[in-house]
């Protein structure tokens, strides 16, 4: 087992690699870490499983089930023995792979993030897994429909239908579907609306002002009066422009992403009311029966613990233990108990959040590598309508000093009598998931002063309850001061 400094250097190198900053130095070290235990491995899976942009793909001939099998089982081929490390340290550009071509992996570095590359790259293989036949001749599947859009701006495209010549100025029809494999792409629609595609992604074109988004990532400004109403479907939601511009984001097995850059957005789920959502909010949307919704916000950073819209720390949620009835525990990991030690689990719902910015003793935060789990046991299952979670850490004397802010963590529920193992993995061993949280990529963090020093997550349903659960399982990522966990019951 590797000890505690060297997991730290791997966090470092870790985030290098994801941010795209990675040196060929850091590189060679990265790929040593890699191989050298294959814990590294499956902590990168996990990072590059909550980052990269891919999404189960939708058509009238092929189902959802079908491509995320296909994506499960060449993720799983791509991800075996010493050629997963050869492939990334490729993608990183350390020049010691000796996967596929070095072409394919100067092209990936051009782009934002090394997720991404290495998401496009295992996309390739997704669809020589699965047929790229799907896909052939979608370039002109909509000949003799009214051309609404044509290319604009084309960075480093290329295509997954290989023969595909695509130019700046060619039109775009109804119904037609772009296939980009890695790059970016602008569409310019007649009505004013502009959309730019990072590749990997698969948008099909369904009017003037509509287009589904089945893979990858969309920005869209809509600042004429003929665009207003732009909408963007995705699987699992709606998004209806209401002014001006938003980025939309669905990632491997279903997750939708809205993030408002200006002006107002609605959000529709299954025909449901509209949740609004304004400049500078972000919304996550999880597939499945009950649509998960994960908002995040920033605090204005007092004991108060005031948010936007999420509500402060509670007293009067079912997990407070005042209640007399929830308890929790750690189930993986270790809490610090060195001179800076944190405070035991039962912090967590005592009703309240740190009294100030540096409160280790108010806190739970793990050692060690930085990660852990908490179970709470509501003590019978009880249909659950919402869960927020609190974090504050800013050092007295280092401003920018926030590395316990951030969250990062998978939520799991089970509602039977006794909390299953969490061994090999919880969805293996019953655990259903309910939802995913990063707030560093929330707020886009690149620095230390961009994370917000305190912040609280909401997660519920579009409609009625998350679900009916007596366990839930809180799996961290990073050593986070998390102050309060609330648990609230369906009326």
């Amino acid at each position: 087992m590797p000890d505690e400094i060297t997991n730290q250097r791997f966090d470092e190198l870790l985030s290098e690699y994801i941010e795209g900053r990675m040196s060929e130095e850091s590189g060679s070290e990265f790929a040593a870490l890699l191989k050298a235990d294959p814990v590294y491995t499956e902590m990168l899976l996990e990072q590059l499983m909550m980052d990269a942009r891919l999404e189960q793909f939708e058509s009238e001939r092929h189902s959802a089930e079908h491509f995320v099998a296909g994506l499960a089982a060449t993720f799983a081929a791509e991800t075996t023995g010493p050629a997963f490390v050869d492939r990334v340290m490729e993608q990183a550009g350390s020049g010691e792979a000796t996967g596929p071509s070095v072409a394919e992996a100067n092209v990936a570095r051009s782009f934002p993030t090394m997720a991404a590359s290495l998401a496009g790259a295992l996309l390739v293989g997704v669809f020589l897994a699965i047929g790229i036949g799907w896909w052939q001749g979608s370039w002109d599947d909509a000949a003799g429909e009214p051309a609404i859009a044509r290319f604009g701006e084309l960075n480093n495209c290329r295509w997954v239908a290989s023969e595909a010549s695509v130019e700046s100025g060619d039109v775009i029809h109804i119904g037609q579907r772009i296939e980009l494999s890695s790059g970016f792409a602008e569409v310019l629609f007649e009505t004013g609306a502009r959309m730019n595609l990072i590749g990997p992604a698969i948008v099909e074109v369904r009017t003037n002002n509509h287009v589904f988004l089945t893979l990858g990532e969309v920005d869209l400004e809509a600042e004429t009066l003929e665009s207003k109403g732009f909408t963007v479907e995705t699987p699992s939601s709606t998004f209806v422009d209401i002014s001006t511009a938003f980025t939309a984001t669905v990632s491997p097995d279903g997750l939708s992403r809205l993030q408002v850059t200006d002006g107002e957005v609605d959000v529709v789920l299954d025909g449901g009311d509209p949740n609004r959502l304004k400049q500078g909010e972000t919304l996550y949307i999880e597939p499945g029966e009950h649509k998960i919704m994960t908002r995040i916000e920033s605090g204005d950073e007092t004991a108060a613990f005031r948010f936007p819209t999420i509500s402060s720390p509670s007293r009067n949620d079912y997990a407070d233990t005042s209640q007399g009835i929830a308890s929790i525990r750690v189930a993986e990991g270790a809490l610090r108990a060195d001179g800076s030690a944190s405070g035991p689990a039962s912090v967590l719902l005592d009703g309240t959040g740190q009294d100030r910015q540096d409160a280790p003793r108010q806190s739970a935060f793990f050692t060690g590598r930085e990660s852990g789990s908490f179970i709470i046991d509501l003590g019978h299952a009880i249909s659950i309508s919402k869960i927020n979670t609190y974090s504050w850490h800013q050092h007295n004397l280092i401003e920018e000093h926030r590395n316990r802010a951030q969250q990062m963590f998978t939520l799991f529920g089970y509602a039977g009598d006794e909390a299953p193992s969490l061994s090999p993995s919880p969805k293996k061993t019953g655990w259903e998931r309910i939802a995913r949280v990063n707030s560093d990529r929330f707020f886009q963090v690149n620095e230390k002063l961009d994370r917000p020093a305190q912040q609280a997550c909401s997660i519920r349903a579009a409609e009625g309850a998350i679900g009916r659960y007596r366990y839930l399982l809180l799996q961290t990522r990073r050593s986070t001061f998390y102050g309060e966990i609330d648990v609230f019951e369906t009326p």
